[in-house]
């Protein structure tokens, strides 16, 4: 190396042109050769120079014996061992840094790189796992075990709760006599009562919002920590919901149309997929007795066996994708066996190594050669701004062109005076009231990219959409003085 950065040096400084001595090491040769006409080689090794001396790649020889950089993507502390191994055997560095604080104080690459750098928190166990399966095959404890197994952070599939209920504990199904139709967001047990109602599109809209908000939790976690995460089920498999939904005529032709042309852009706004897919395969039959033993008959009539099936086959062309960027683990799972064999075989599997001629699995993950990349990604997983806005702002003539997810904008206005007189009870935004018991500095907080009182969120549809809110009700009526509790009558 410090060979290598003298040379790089000398070439940059012009002193003299590079070659090679007899024995195959990189030398100086001095030329009195006009500069116009001496060999770009020089060029050449002022690069891996410059490269040496910041320390961005390691140096060795290219196919012809010629002075290269053979780049990377793994820190330092990663590059001994190339499997996911169980929190028993996981060893660190002493020097391990402390895993960063993102949920208080966001990440922003510009400034926070020079405190805490992306890399060293990657280890061998900085893993993404989704665990997929049908409805009724069991896979949450298998996912929980999973995740305990190898010390992972598990996160439990996303469910309309998580966006239902603000940090108040106000829920805003209890207010929903207040809103208009289209305003109100179903969870699955309203859903399982009236499925052919338009606010079904509305709530699988939703869902894919939110598994989208979850996926991005999942790698800002990782990056920020260096922690490995389970996750079930992810954005890439919410289609085959979908595709039951429309088997049954749950969701009309139009939606269905819209969903799949926002879906292409979704998915290309992820930058990562996972690095393990784990699918419990279990037959239709199998997941209806399951789920009949749940004893809920307004499930029991909604999904039967054809929507069951339908999940079943739909999973076959989300695996195909999976297939491309990830590891693939299926399991027979008719009768659910032992997570223990899960664990040994994902223990006997190679994550950190990338070939670019042999596939693209692991791509994504090994396209990041020095901290600048690391940083970059870090800040746009743990934002969510600018992943947002590319996946999600769609024009409002596409949505309008789907009735059932038309909102009319005086019935946006009026639940924003819903929201101000009946639940927040006050004009200020999740965070700023100081009734609530919110912290006065969270009205100094800064904010990059964010209207929130905090710098980071979990989910868009919980609270932020009501921050991000602003429409002619909102100037005109900043208190919402003119709420008119007999709206939905009118």
């Amino acid at each position: 190396m410090e060979e290598m950065a003298f040379v790089g040096w000398k070439a940059i400084l012009g002193v003299g042109r590079v070659g090679t001595n007899f024995v195959g090491a990189p030398s100086l040769v001095f030329s009195s050769l006009p500069a116009n006409k001496q060999s770009t080689r020089s060029i050449e090794m002022a690069f891996v120079g410059w490269k040496a001396i910041l320390g961005v790649g390691r140096v060795g020889t290219n196919f012809v014996g010629a002075p290269s950089l053979v780049f990377s993507s793994l820190p330092a502390n990663k590059q001994s061992t190339r499997s996911i191994v169980t929190k028993e055997n996981l060893r660190l560095p002493e020097n391990y840094p402390e895993p960063w604080p993102y949920r208080d104080r966001g990440y922003d690459y510009s400034v926070h790189c020079l405190v805490d750098r992306t890399m060293p928190h990657f280890h061998t166990n900085s893993k993404l796992i989704v665990v997929e399966g049908n409805l009724g095959a069991q896979k949450s404890n298998t996912a929980r075990e999973i995740a305990d197994a190898f010390g992972f952070f598990y996160y439990p599939e996303f469910k309309m709760d998580d966006i239902l209920i603000d940090r108040y504990g106000n829920d805003l199904r209890d207010y929903y006599h207040y809103f208009p139709e289209t305003f109100r967001v179903p969870d699955f047990n309203m859903f399982y009562k009236n499925p052919h109602a338009d606010v079904t599109a509305l709530m699988q809209w939703r869902m894919i919002h939110g598994r989208f908000d979850q996926y991005l939790n999942a790698l800002a976690h990782i990056f920020n920590t260096g922690q490995g995460v389970v996750l079930e089920r992810s954005p890439f498999s919410d289609s085959v919901f979908v595709n039951a939904m429309r088997s049954k005529n749950y969701l009309g032709p139009e939606f269905f149309k819209f969903y799949y042309y926002a879906r292409k852009n979704i998915v290309r706004t992820l930058p990562f997929f996972p690095h393990l897919v784990v699918y419990l395969d279990a037959p239709a039959k199998i997941c209806l007795e399951n789920v009949k033993k749940r004893g809920n008959p307004d499930e029991i009539e909604c999904v039967d066996e054809k929507y069951l099936k339908v999940i079943e086959e739909s999973y076959k062309d989300v695996l195909k994708e999976y297939k491309r960027y990830s590891r693939i683990l299926t399991y027979d799972w008719t009768v659910p066996g032992h997570t223990d064999t899960i664990v040994e075989d994902i223990e006997k599997l190679e994550f950190d190594f990338y070939e670019w001629h042999s596939g693209d699995i692991f791509y994504q993950w090994h396209q990041m050669t020095d901290e600048w990349a690391y940083a970059g990604w870090r800040e746009y997983v743990t934002s969510k701004t600018k992943a947002t806005t590319d996946a999600f702002a769609y024009p409002k003539y596409v949505l309008a062109e789907v009735g059932e997810l038309y909102q009319h904008t005086m019935d946006m206005d009026h639940v924003e005076n819903v929201m101000k007189a009946v639940v927040l009870k006050d004009n200020k935004s999740h965070g700023f009231i100081r009734e609530r018991g919110d912290p006065l500095k969270a009205i100094w907080a800064y904010r990059r990219d964010q209207t929130m009182a905090e710098i980071w969120y979990e989910y868009y549809w919980r609270e932020k959409w009501y921050a991000d809110l602003y429409n002619d009700m909102s100037y005109f009526d900043a208190k919402g003085t003119t709420f008119d509790p007999l709206y939905v009558h009118h």
